[in-house]
């Protein structure tokens, strides 16, 4: 059968664009193999149009007629092109065809290609295409082609452009083994002070790769673990390790050297639930207040006591939430315990949370009573203890009884009714009874009419009411649905329908039946009445589940003749929410009303899924209960004109054209208009016209409209000719996205003459386009413009260097930048080293010791600030820093210097530079004690480097360098920091702390300095001891009681608190007291077991 194209374009008019793609499909197949397809595809490429175009590609690509679509890549129109370049990846085109269009592809369209080689895992081509890229336009363009690549290439490649990775997840997802190879060996290659910055760096990779290889995952984990932080990203995937192995997972989350924050995620807490009751303790000790009690939820109930008990030992005070998850026998008997203690029982509100765990026959009265007391805080307690109490019970009777009790919140306090009802709301639905209902009801109602009423009131009642309504309907009560519906009509008094978000994700699947059922005669009765309130929340809170409610969709239907707009609005958009329906329906709502249109979700389906109906609402006036009569409205569509035919693009090309032009429009509607044209295919000249227009708004719209044209390459002579008006602002922003759409060639020869241009706004803006965009010649172009540069294009040429450091011209650039003004020099300390290839990293360096050497005081405190990170690549750089914190004549940068100082002696995890330092500076301590404005320098140096290590101190290294700093401080007679920091060196982790705790007693040697190193280790062991062994710890305080007694009573009274004083610590403490020494026995005896 022979169809020609005019044939074929008029059966596609009709039709709409699902039908339309249908009958190209159904044509492609017939045709496939025959002289009749490539007849009619090149028909339909000779008429010249984009649709026509569209339509043959669409042909060839069904049809697999890959000699068509290697055509359409060179074809003019760039989004033919764009489409075309996915289309030939998926059928698999030679890699020929694309290495032979890469130079003439502008950006934008090299990056579509890169993402459809990534998307249809094209390997082969990917490793074809990598050295071709990497070659024309550097190593970051190439990096978006990386994770596509074999293994083999991966793993050749990596290391190389390891700078410019900055998606490594899907570099660890496609390729976990190579990622894991590839970190594995950059951490055995640095420091561990530079583990953090591999790990910031490669941590999503890591994480993306656990699935695949946990116990290597772990391994690395471990391994990073005293020297980064636990990483953030880590927490999603650590439940997937805990499952693999929990014990490791255990021992990671309760190292005393890990740093960060605890992750706190229940699928984590239930894969470790299965661990030995001891781990659990180690895990539960190491966590605190809420994230404790999800912890506790997840264990099994009969492993809770022990748990706990692990945990606070006898301390008096246990959290109430912790003993809320203990079983009601466990719960009692600590709750016994803690009422026989003096501190529990003189403090009312302990006493009465103690109280309210035991059993509801010993603590109904006591709670009942809490809820009559004086003060409104005290009554909100008592109800929040009241109901928790109940409810643990697990008794609908006792519940009941509480429910009774609420009565009187009518005449309370909004304080109280809001808690109390936050309470009420928690307790599960299967615990109310249908004879409560009017209870419920009233409590309800009175809570939302008061006069004092608040957003928290309010939130707690209409969550009361979905748990009324969800049980109601699930365990067919209706009278517990009533109450629900009453109180959340009132809620919603003043909304078009009531507020049931979230309802869906609260019913069990299929109960949404069991709910409409319940609803049903109610839903009816409403609608009858013209009332839908009802109707729209449960459609709302259903989602998905109410598209397939029968009950539901006829009743939206008719909703869309209720008499208010917005019940009609949320009725329409609701009931074009089922994909399968949507088509047809959507032509119903348009027949009835026109101004429906302005709905989105009419407006969306009319766009991309019912085009056929456009021609309804294109051109055409229109009128209806949305548009009053006299509005001009045009339809804002958008992103939508590919599924367009060509007389529906030109008549809303048409439409906006008027209403830009029209008088009785204002500058603004028409600035919208203008803009609006932009993003319709073809308008490009009617954009043009307006370039002149008398409006400012409107000309400054234009000029951003041409940006998104159809062919943005056209329009750049347009900008161009407006970078140096004042119309700069808005033509030179617009270039960015122009350049996107233009090849590299043609964009470097329209860029070249506004470097030299008036603006310095354009002149940077070229500056960038032409590195980032790397067009021909452009490093030499960029050189050639420095001299007699303004210092801000100075500052723009610096920043691109950095896409062009294997060019010779980019260091001569550079070099040059260094010897320049401060504003210009400190730009080129911008690029960190992992932004720079390795191969370039020594000479950059160089680069950044220079500024950071410079006589000008300002720039040298920019270039120290940044040097530690480059301190690997730039030799000399300790000796530079040495000699600037020692040199006393130096006043300026000395502190610059310390602080760059302190974090290249941690980089190098060498503390050798500072032990140099500290040597000068005690060398010269007592220098300028009598000068002006000066008063012991060398000290006060001496004091801060000192400081910056302190505060330091949750890092393994500085522990280090603390240890080695501490012996040339105490021989020099400075003994009070040689203290501070032998006691921050003590290797709490390495089982070698009694012998560094001696030694900070020999620094100690004079009372004052024993009571300081107490306060000092006191502190330490208060941010330590969730992960320190007291057994461990009890053998330490005992060595040190006969050798250094206020060290070993801040063992005692740290320790023994957090423990509960049990009967060991006890005696410690006990035999301290007895001391000889008068100022040891003094203080053990301000140290208090338990306090009255």
């Amino acid at each position: 059968m022979t169809i020609s194209a005019g044939r074929l374009l008029r059966s596609l008019d009709p039709l709409p664009f699902g039908a339309r793609q249908q009958l190209l499909a159904r044509t492609a197949r017939e045709l496939v193999g025959t002289p009749e397809l490539d007849a009619l595809l090149r028909d339909l490429d000779g008429r010249g149009g984009l649709f026509e175009r569209r339509v043959a590609l669409q042909i060839a690509y069904v049809a697999g007629h890959g000699e068509f679509v290697g055509h359409c890549l060179s074809a003019p129109q760039t989004s033919l092109a764009g489409r075309a370049l996915g289309v030939a990846i998926r059928l698999d085109l030679p890699a020929r065809v694309f290495l032979d269009r890469l130079p003439h592809l502008p950006t934008e369209l090299r990056r579509r290609l890169y993402r459809a080689v990534r998307r249809g895992d094209r390997r082969t081509l990917a490793d074809a295409l990598l050295p071709a890229v990497r070659a024309a336009y550097g190593d970051d363009e190439a990096t978006a082609l990386l994770h596509a690549c074999s293994a083999d290439v991966v793993r050749a490649a990596l290391p190389e452009l390891e700078h410019s990775v900055t998606n490594s997840t899907a570099l660890g997802r496609r390729h976990p083994e190579v990622l894991l190879d590839f970190v594995d060996a950059e951490l055995s290659a640095t420091a561990p002070a530079w583990w953090s910055t591999t790990w910031h760096r490669f941590g999503e990779g890591v994480v993306a790769a656990a699935p695949a290889a946990p116990d290597r995952v772990l391994d690395l984990v471990e391994r990073v673990l005293p020297h980064a932080h636990l990483p953030w990203n880590l927490h999603r995937v650590l439940a997937c390790l805990a499952r693999h192995a929990p014990e490791r997972v255990v021992a990671i989350l309760a190292d005393p050297r890990r740093t960060g924050r605890i992750p706190a995620r229940r699928s984590l807490w239930r894969a470790l639930a299965v661990v030995s009751d001891a781990d659990l303790v180690t895990v539960a000790r190491v966590l605190d207040g809420a994230a404790r009690v999800r912890f506790l939820h997840a264990v099994a109930p009969s492993r809770r006591a022990a748990v706990v008990a692990g945990v606070f030992g006898d301390r008096a005070d246990v959290p109430l939430d912790v003993l809320g998850e203990l079983p009601a026998a466990a719960r009692a008997v600590v709750a016994r315990r803690l009422l026989a203690r003096p501190q529990v029982t003189d403090d009312p509100v302990r006493r009465l949370a103690a109280t309210s765990m035991l059993p509801w026959t010993e603590a109904r009265e006591a709670l009942r009573a809490a809820t009559r007391r004086a003060t409104a805080d005290d009554r909100a307690t008592g109800y929040e203890l009241y109901v928790r109490a109940a409810v643990a019970t697990r008794d609908p009777v006792a519940v009941g009884e509480v429910v009774a009790s609420f009565a009187r919140l009518t005449n309370e306090q909004d304080p109280v009714r809001a808690r109390a009802l936050a309470a009420l709301a928690d307790v599960p639905g299967w615990l109310f009874r249908a004879d409560e209902a009017d209870t419920l009801t009233r409590v309800m109602i009175d809570a939302t009419e008061a006069r004092d009423a608040s957003w928290q009131t309010t939130n707690a009642t209409r969550a009361l009411a979905g748990v009324l309504l969800r049980e109601g309907a699930l365990s067919r009560r209706p009278e517990l649905v009533d109450a629900a519906l009453t109180a959340l009509e009132r809620l919603s008094r003043n909304a078009p329908h009531i507020d049931l978000r979230g309802l869906d994700r609260s019913l069990p699947r299929g109960a949404e039946h069991r709910v409409f059922a319940a609803l049903e005669p109610r839903l009816a009765k409403d609608a009858r009445r013209g009332r839908y309130a009802l109707l729209l929340g449960l459609a709302a809170g259903l989602g998905r589940r109410a598209w397939y409610l029968p009950g539901v969709q006829d009743l939206l239907d008719r909703a869309r003749s209720a008499k208010n707009d917005g019940v009609v609005a949320t009725a329409v958009d609701l009931w074009l929410a089922p994909p399968r329906t949507r088509d047809e329906r959507v032509a119903r709502v348009l027949a009835g009303d026109l101004s429906t249109i302005t709905l989105h979700s009419v407006r969306e389906t009319v766009a991309r899924r019912r085009t056929d109906l456009l021609d309804r609402v294109i051109g055409k006036p229109l009128r209806g209960r949305f548009l009053r009569l006299g509005t001009r409205y045009v339809p804002p569509f958008g992103n939508c004109f590919h599924r367009w035919l060509p007389r529906q693009v030109a008549a809303h090309t048409a439409e906006l054209h008027e209403l830009a032009k029209s008088r009785h429009a204002n500058v603004y509607e028409r600035a919208a208009a203008v803009r609006a044209l932009g993003h319709v295919p073809g308008a490009v000249d009617v954009v043009r016209g307006f370039l002149e227009d008398r409006e400012v708004p409107v000309v400054e719209a234009a000029l951003a409209a041409l940006a998104w044209t159809d062919e943005p390459s056209a329009v750049l002579p347009d900008l161009l000719a407006h970078v140096d008006t004042d119309r700069a602002r808005v033509a030179v922003y617009a270039l960015s996205r122009c350049a996107l759409f233009t090849p590299p060639d043609r964009l470097g020869a329209l860029l070249a003459p506004v470097l030299t241009g008036r603006k310095v706004t354009a002149r940077k803006e070229a500056v960038r386009l032409i590195a980032r965009h790397r067009t021909p010649g452009a490093a030499a172009a960029l050189s050639e413009a420095w001299d007699g540069a303004h210092r801000d294009v100075k500052r723009a040429l610096v920043s691109a260097t950095r896409w062009f450091l294997d060019d010779e011209a980019a260091w001569d650039l550079l070099a040059r930048a260094t010897a320049d003004e401060r504003e210009v020099a400190t730009e080129l300390l911008d690029l960190p080293p992992t932004a720079v290839a390795r191969r370039h990293r020594d000479r950059y360096a160089e680069l950044v010791r220079a500024v950071a050497a410079s006589t000008d005081p300002d720039t040298a405190r920019r270039g120290l600030e940044a040097l530690p990170q480059w301190i690997r690549w730039a030799d000399g750089t300790a000796d530079l820093l040495v000699g600037l914190v020692v040199d006393l004549d130096n006043t300026a940068t000395w502190e610059s210097a310390l602080a760059a100082l302190m974090r290249a002696s941690a980089t190098a995890s060498d503390p050798e530079p500072l032990r140099r330092a500290v040597a000068g500076l005690l060398a010269v301590a007592d220098r300028h004690e009598t000068e002006p404005f000066r008063d012991l320098p060398g000290r006060q140096r001496i004091t801060a480097l000192v400081r910056h290590v302190v505060e330091r101190r949750d890092a393994i290294g500085w522990r280090a360098t603390a240890r080695v700093l501490a012996p040339d401080l105490a021989a020099a007679g400075h003994h009070s920091s040689a203290v501070t920091l032998a006691t921050l060196a003590v290797p709490w982790e390495e089982g070698a702390e009694l012998d560094a705790l001696r030694e900070v007693a020999r620094f100690a040697v004079r009372p004052t300095l024993r009571w300081q190193a107490s306060g000092e280790l006191a502190d330490v062991l208060n941010r330590l001891l969730p992960r320190l062994s007291r057994r461990r710890l009890h053998q330490v305080a005992t060595a040190l009681a006969a050798e250094c007694p206020p060290l070993a009573l801040a063992v005692v009274e740290v320790v023994g608190r957090g423990a509960g004083w049990p009967g060991e610590w006890r005696d410690l403490l006990r035999e301290l007291r007895r001391h000889d020494d008068p100022d040891v026995r003094e203080a053990a005896l301000a140290v208090f077991t338990d306090r009255e």
